[in-house]
């Protein structure tokens, strides 16, 4: 995940048109799909990625379980991972047990912009 993401804060107001893509981006859990920007929530703040700047993107499928006082829970963590064009990652929590949201997520993503790569890289060998 990229360390620094105040590069990355949406602040409302600056932008117009950035402003117009945000209320009219689709909802998937902590993650908004504009037009041309992805939108997610972290921690307090929103913050944006313009698709121009992403070269790849994936799904990553984390599963946990916790142990608590009374028993366990297990639980699947969806993350939206975008590769950028300088080849660092952007790791994007989507929800806890969101799979079809993050499913319906990437789909969109894959619909409106083909031109992207979609899936890991695969180790030649």
């Amino acid at each position: 995940m990229a360390n620094n993401l105040k590069e990355y804060i949406y602040t409302k107001g600056t932008d117009a048109a950035l402003d117009a893509e945000f209320a009219s981006a689709a909802a998937y859990c902590r993650v908004k799909l504009g037009k041309d920007t992805v939108f997610w929530k972290a921690g307090l703040r929103w913050c944006q990625m313009p698709l121009a700047n992403v070269q790849r993107i994936f799904r990553r499928v984390e599963p946990v379980y916790g142990k608590l006082c009374c028993g366990g829970h297990s639980f699947i963590i969806e993350r939206l991972v975008l590769v950028l064009t300088d080849g660092t990652e952007v790791d994007i929590y989507i929800g806890d047990d969101v799979e079809p949201q993050a499913k319906a997520l990437l789909q969109a993503l894959q619909d409106a912009h083909p031109e992207l790569q979609y899936g890991v890289v695969k180790a030649e060998g």
